[in-house]
Parts: C-alpha cells; structure tokens; sequence
C-alpha cells in the first residue's frame, strides 16, 4: 500500500497494511531541529515517515492573526501570544468580519500544485484553527465570552454564525483543492471537561457543527484539547469523521473510547505530549508508543500522531524515536 491508500483504508475502519503516522501541525523550532535549520514542512514530515501531507500551511502575508496586531476578527496578538479581543457589541461583528473571498488566500496556488505535484501518492489533508467556538470568543476575550453567554447571548450567537460561516469558507476551499481530509482545530475544553454546559453545547454549538460537516465533501475530523469524552456522543451526532488530540494526560482513555465509539469515529492522536515528549527517555517513549497503537489501531480507524501538535520544548530525539518506533510496530498481521 502507499500512503493515501493506507490513510483512506483507515477512513473505512479497516485494517491497512500498518498503522498510518499523521501530524497535523508542527512549530517551527522543532522543523528546524528536525531539517537542521531549513524548517521545511513537508521535509519534517517526510523524515518522520508521516503518511499525511498538508495541502497548504503558513498563515497569508496580509493577517496579524498569531504574530502581532489586531486580526480581522478582532483578536488582538503580540509577538505571537493572543492578549484579547475587542468585540463588544453586535456592531462589532460586522466591523471585524473579513470577506468570505479572504479564504482564498490560505489556500496559496503554487504550494498546493506543488504539494499535489510530490506527494500525490500521500493522503492531502488541510487543517486549520480556531473556527465557530474558539474563533469567537477570541474576538471578544476569553472572560467576556463567558459572562456574555448568560448576559448577551444574541451577542454570542452572532458571532457563533460569523465564525460558521468562515469555517465553511475555508472547508469549501479545502474541498475545492481535492484534499481527502479536512481537520478543524475548536477547544471547547479544559482538563476538567467541557467549557460550557452539555446543554449549551447541544444549543449553540452543535447546530453549527453539523452545518460544518454538510459542507464538505471528504470527511472532517474535530480537533480539541482538554477531557472532551462527555462530548463525543455529540461529535457523532455532528457528522464528523473522527476525533484528534486525545488526550492522555488530562485523563482521556483511548482504549475506552475505542470500545465504545471505535466503529464510529477514527481516532487520531493521544501520544503523550506532555510527559512522554518532554523528556529524553527514549525506553519511556516506546512504551507509549506501544499503548498507543495496542489501543488503537485493531479493526482499522486509527492514525498515529501526537495528543497535541509538535512544539517548543519537545526533545526532537523522542519525537523522531516516536515515529520510527511507531512505523515499526505498526504492521497489522497478515
């Protein structure tokens, strides 16, 4: 099998040839600790044997979105830290709502030509963050979303449908380009549960979940931090493909979840960031390893990657240990 037949084997819950390695995002330090100062995306990911290419990366010249400046959404930056947001009321959200047209530019010709031109053989994949959830309470600041749930939610709900509206945008872009996945970054928890009431979540964020979801064409997977198993009933009535991030460190069991869930949802992720990648012990790393594809990977449904993203502070020789071993052990017998 190459490596789009063995990723879109795993869409159909059944066993490929190995597990297939993903990653979808990955910080520049540890690009250029892994190319030696070149910072390649695609080069990382073809020196960690990862199946999966993205289509296009990198933020458009004309955004402040995570460097520095206010963003068209209102999300105010410094040096790449997000500090706030300056939406306050129902004006706001049109003054800091960009052109739907604007997705075009994430999307930048020649690099997807030339992705599609070098890794035809792997599985295309765009991923992107912050989209109806985390996209609005970000133009309006973390505390203010909250209180404004409860105190001004025709307020929130707008800005709920104006963040919908750009996730469709780009998940029509993605389509447009033929990836054969799609994955959306919203962290709706923390590693107590969900932020916002089961309720709520059903209410407000669910309906614009599936309107997401019937906007594409290839499957979309859900990406969010934090202890999110109470949701995953909602995920699947959602439509989406599969879930990422998994979290082992903030108590989310993988084996549980794919016992219950494993016929229906593909699971991506849950090696260990924050203990496992962290630190130098390679043995350590293998044992994780191991968990993770012993829970995962029976039956099919299953792509190996980090709980997270790869980023600053990792030791890059347990990462690079971490594929290596994972594509050894990966093989499904017969």
């Amino acid at each position: 099998m190459n490596s789009r037949e063995r990723v879109l084997t795993t869409f159909q819950f059944k066993e490929p040839d190995r597990v297939p390695l993903f990653e979808a995002w990955i910080e520049g330090v540890i690009m250029d600790a892994i190319c030696n100062g070149d910072g390649d995306p695609y080069e990382t990911r073809e020196r960690l044997g990862i199946d999966c290419m993205p289509i296009a990366v990198g933020h458009p010249k004309s955004t402040n979105a995570w460097r520095t400046g206010t963003d068209e959404w209102g999300r105010i930056f410094k040096n790449h830290w997000y500090l706030g947001g300056v939406v306050k009321a129902l004006d706001d959200v049109e003054k800091y709502s960009p052109p739907l047209e604007f997705a075009e530019e994430w999307f930048p010709t020649e690099m997807m030509k030339e992705s599609r031109k070098n890794y035809g053989d792997h599985a295309l994949y765009y991923a992107f963050h912050d989209v109806c959830f985390v996209l609005s309470y970000m133009s309006m600041g973390i505390q203010n979303f909250f209180v404004a749930i409860h105190r001004n939610r025709e307020l929130v709900e707008a800005l709920i449908r104006r963040s919908t509206e750009w996730t469709i945008a780009m998940i029509e872009q993605a389509n447009a380009a033929e990836v054969d996945f799609i994955m959306i970054g919203d962290d709706v928890a923390d590693s107590k549960g969900p932020m916002i009431s089961l309720e709520t979540f059903r209410d407000m964020i669910l309906p614009r979940y599936k309107e997401i979801v019937a906007a594409s064409e290839v499957p979309v997977i859900w990406h969010s931090d934090g202890q999110i198993e109470q949701l995953l009933p909602l995920i699947i009535e959602a439509g989406f493909a599969g879930v990422h991030a998994l979290e082992p460190d903030v108590g989310v069991d993988m084996g549980k979840i794919k016992e219950q869930y494993g016929e229906k949802l593909v699971l991506a992720g849950n090696l260990d960031v924050t203990n496992v990648l962290t630190q130098s012990n390679l043995h350590l790393v293998q044992k994780d390893v191991e968990r993770c594809i012993e829970q995962g990977a029976p039956g099919g449904g299953y792509l190996f990657s980090s709980a997270n993203s790869l980023f600053k502070g990792m030791h890059v020789e347990s990462i690079l240990e971490a594929y290596r071993y994972a594509k050894e052990i990966g093989y499904y017998s017969g």
